[in-house]
């Protein structure tokens, strides 16, 4: 799906004669994300949570998977983020077990 999305967003470019803007020179690792923001940088999600909402919230997504596709895609995502917070790591074991 991911393949099928950036060749879709690729045409449209071309299609739309987009223009992508000039290059970014500035180390964008040194920019608080106020400046990011300033120079139009997007921060990407930081959580799988944060991704699948991003993906839900595009348009672009339902016009190019439609609606059943990419609600089936939204509901998988969820449902492996719930599952990963319900489940206690080795970490964790290793770091609470003792402390209680």
């Amino acid at each position: 799906m991911a393949a099928a999305l950036v060749l879709a967003a690729g045409l449209e470019g071309v299609r739309e004669k987009l223009d992508p803007g000039e290059p970014h020179h500035e180390n964008l690792y040194e920019l608080s994300p106020s400046q990011l923001k300033k120079i139009g940088v997007q921060e990407l999600p930081r959580t799988l949570g944060e991704a699948v909402d991003a993906f839900e919230a595009d348009p672009f997504v339902e016009k190019i998977l439609g609606t059943g596709l990419r609600n089936e895609f939204i509901k998988y995502k969820r449902a492996e983020w719930t599952e990963y917070h319900q489940t206690v790591s080795q970490w964790e074991i290793d770091r609470y077990a003792r402390l209680f």
